[in-house]
């Protein structure tokens, strides 16, 4: 009895174990969604790849929240077996919806060029669009990036939506023209307990100063932009 026990154990190790480590090679995926020209697979780099997936697609979830960490180069190559298997295998990430073909081609070929830090050309990545002080900037880099999975009319946060006249007129003060420290928006993404925007209980990452200042500021200057 022990030693069919033991056996079935051993069985059971190996079963898991093949399930667990393996990754589907190129050949059992369809590469030829990600076709790329030449001149593209040159310009390929961590920094490209973070601009183009990384920042907008997870850096949310898995920034300083202290789950899987993607803030930089070594973070990422600590975790290429994991981002293989989630994105391209398992099709679990990233959990608030699937990349687009373009995000996922770009990620495809730059793994399959061995997840280079520098490009081939020599070509750095185009200057990412910093964050301003206006309602237009503000909504494209953070509450369509990060706050619209809850904040709509379908989820938890649809009581709060955040477009612009909802904004301005909220009974909640979200907004305080020319008040930051007492507006309601600032205070959310500003504090540090568990009452945080964007929530860290959700797997959330906390905004990055950039974005918290262009918040700020924008209401300092009247909310009117």
């Amino acid at each position: 009895m022990f030693i069919r026990i033991f056996f079935l154990f051993l069985v059971s190790l190996n079963f898991v174990g093949c399930n667990y480590t393996k990754f589907k090679d190129s050949s059992e995926i369809d590469e030829s969604r990600f076709v790329m020209p030449n001149e593209k697979l040159g310009e390929l780099s961590y920094g490209l790849i973070a601009q183009k997936v990384f920042t907008p697609k997870c850096a949310s979830c898995h920034g300083d929240s202290g789950r899987v960490r993607l803030e930089s180069y070594a973070d990422v190559l600590r975790n290429l077996e994991g981002i293989k298997r989630s994105v391209f295998q398992e099709k679990t990430m990233p959990k608030r919806g699937p990349l687009s073909t373009e995000e996922l081609a770009y990620l495809w070929n730059w793994l399959k060029l061995g997840a280079p830090e520098n490009s081939q050309s020599g070509k750095p990545p185009p200057e990412e669009e910093p964050i301003l002080p206006t309602f237009d900037s503000i909504d494209k880099r953070i509450f369509q990036v990060t706050c619209k999975d809850c904040h709509n009319p379908q989820d938890s946060g649809k009581r709060v939506p955040l477009d612009k006249e909802s904004i301005l007129n909220s009974p909640l003060e979200l907004v305080i023209p020319g008040n930051p420290d007492e507006s309601g928006l600032t205070l959310a993404v500003e504090r540090t307990d568990d009452k945080r925007m964007p929530p860290a209980k959700e797997g959330y990452s906390a905004l990055s100063d950039e974005a918290i200042e262009a918040i700020r500021q924008w209401i300092q200057n009247g909310a009117t932009d």
